[in-house]
């Protein structure tokens, strides 16, 4: 902040700012221990762990199989979730990773669903393939509506992958859209439009391939999932920054991704900043604000994509002192119901902006958690309401 503080009371920002349109996320949770295999249901012939790593194996011998094997998480059926794990796959052969599918079979540990392919062929590693199901429904470098056939929307750049060395993997389920990542890179975005066949939630499980030898190896497996909504009542936003204490003539960089209901009507967003922002949705710039005494409201319903994926991004500055964002969106939906997010330690910054930062493609995955550094109301600032209407 450039300006003197000491005995200046500070009229600040309204924002008596609302609910998270997606849930609140809990806190990430391992689904592997890295000593045995508890939690997990397979083939003990197929599956064991090594050196803090799981392994599942077949061969031409006592370990060969005619059919597709999983192991089975016995954790839950995720709904809306992150799922970020390591993996590699050797030998003639490939993997995957099942989520929210169903078991088919207990007793052989047949399972079938949503898979993220692991496999050696580049179009096919990280599609979307769907087991006991409708086939391939996307394959990498893809957008996709999927119906009983596939309908290509988009493409995607597909950076060469070697899939027997160790890579970093995610998976992003929300809602109907799902969304594949390698190395950080969006490999593959399916929205799956068909509503008799699309599944909410359901198991996780690792793939044993039927067919060559292979072994799939995992690890750092782990998984983040939406809560429940917060019934009722008006959260109000907190400033945040990336630390408490920020650096003269710094700038930070927010992004908050969400999936939007088809029904919307109405959407706004008040946002202010001690120093300054650029405000953009779904990459679209909205303008800059320098004036922290009052924040600016933007109408954007023009900007978004109802039932589908979208985000927030504000860059931040920060001349010297105290520095801080605060930031409402309200979306109203056609049946007059209200929905919000606000700035809280559910949004992710960075302290650079690399080509794309405020896009949907943008992947924030190695972004730190904002941090909070005041309530509304809190000293260096002080709150005034900003009227719903606005």
């Amino acid at each position: 902040m450039a300006r003197i503080r000491g005995h200046m009371n500070r009229i600040l920002i309204p924002l008596c700012l609302l609910m998270a349109i997606l849930p609140c996320r809990a806190e990430w949770q391992a689904l592997f221990n890295g000593k045995d295999l508890a939690g997990w249901s397979g083939d003990s012939r197929l599956w064991r762990v090594e050196n803090g790593v799981l392994i599942g194996e077949t061969d031409d011998a006592g370990r060969k199989i005619d059919a597709n094997s999983f192991l089975v998480w016995q954790g839950g059926e995720p709904g809306d979730f992150e799922l970020e794990f390591q993996a590699r796959v050797t030998g003639e052969n490939n993997s995957g990773v099942q989520y929210r599918s169903r078991v088919i079979d207990p007793a052989k540990w047949v399972v079938g669903g949503y898979q993220m392919d692991l496999h050696p062929k580049a179009s096919y590693l990280g599609m979307l393939y769907e087991e006991q199901g409708r086939g391939i429904a996307c394959e990498r470098g893809q957008r996709v509506n999927l119906g009983d056939a596939p309908q290509v929307t988009g493409s995607l750049e597909v950076p060469a992958v070697d899939l027997a060395v160790w890579n970093s993997y995610r998976i992003v389920a929300q809602g109907q859209m799902l969304r594949h990542f390698i190395n950080g890179n969006l490999a593959a975005e399916i929205q799956d439009v068909q509503p008799d066949k699309r599944a909410a939630k359901g198991v996780i499980a690792l793939q044993a391939h039927a067919g060559p030898a292979m072994k799939a190896e995992f690890k750092d497996l782990r998984i983040q999932q939406g809560g429940k909504a917060v019934p009722g009542g008006t959260p109000t936003a907190v400033w945040i920054w990336k630390s408490t204490q920020p650096a003269a003539n710094e700038k930070v960089f927010f992004r908050r991704e969400f999936q939007l209901p088809a029904d919307v009507a109405s959407a706004a967003v008040a946002v202010v900043c001690d120093d300054d922002y650029r405000l953009f949705v779904n990459g679209v710039d909205l303008g800059t604000g320098a004036d922290w005494r009052t924040p600016r409201s933007y109408e954007v319903l023009a900007h978004l994509k109802p039932g589908g994926r979208n985000v927030i991004a504000v860059e931040g500055g920060n001349q010297q002192g105290p520095a801080g964002i605060a930031l409402r969106f309200r979306v109203t939906l056609k049946d007059g119901k209200n929905l919000h997010i606000v700035s809280d330690s559910n949004w992710l910054c960075g302290g650079e902006s690399p080509a794309g930062w405020q896009n949907l493609d943008f992947s924030a995955a190695s972004w730190s958690k904002a941090v909070m550094v005041a309530k509304m109301g809190e000293g260096p600032w002080t709150s005034v309401t900003l009227p719903e209407s606005e």
